[in-house]
């Protein structure tokens, strides 16, 4: 079974038509890359297009990486990435490799090696700033205001206690 938000993408996935799709991605993740330095880094594959082939909904889609972010593209990518929205949504949360999905047969990459390993490696290095995001999105007095609340929490996880944490593993609790 799905959780809730990625079942909620997977039918999004599944019934709206394809430019929607493509162009709903490419502004969620140019949204996300505000105030990152992957941003800057992106300019090495101007011009080069890759598609994200879903294979359990299935869906492809095809973006030009260009000025420093994605745009939906028509034209024939020069990489192709395989895998279901599980193993997509496990990439991006950072909860599985690529190069073990590549080894385990559920991440295909297809097309020009070259480029798809330069990718692989700028969003493998993407180290996620979420205050350069809040700071780039924000105004500057309400980004201060929630980077200060967002401050006073941090993950259950991270207590340096001998006592075991109230909350599970990666969820948040405030701080005392």
């Amino acid at each position: 079974m799905l959780p809730d938000p990625i079942l909620a993408v997977h039918r999004f996935l599944r019934f709206a038509p394809a430019p929607l799709q493509a162009q709903w991605l490419a502004l969620a993740v140019n949204h996300l890359l505000r105030g990152q330095l992957l941003s800057g880094r992106l300019d090495e594959l101007a011009g080069k297009c890759f598609c994200l082939c879903v294979e359990d909904i299935p869906v492809a889609l095809s973006f030009e990486v260009a000025g420093g972010g994605l745009r939906r593209s028509t034209r024939a990518p020069h990489v192709t990435i395989r895998g279901t929205l599980q193993d997509f949504v496990a990439l991006a949360r950072r909860r599985e490799d690529p190069d073990t999905l590549f080894f385990q047969r559920r991440l295909a990459v297809e097309g020009e090696t070259e480029t798809g390993l330069h990718l692989k490696n700028l969003l493998d290095g993407w180290e996620y700033d979420l205050p350069a995001h809040l700071r780039a999105v924000l105004p500057g007095p309400l980004a201060s205001v929630t980077l200060h609340g967002l401050s006073r929490l941090r993950p259950a996880d991270s207590h340096r206690s001998s006592r075991p944490a109230a909350k599970a593993p990666g969820t948040w609790q405030l701080r005392p």
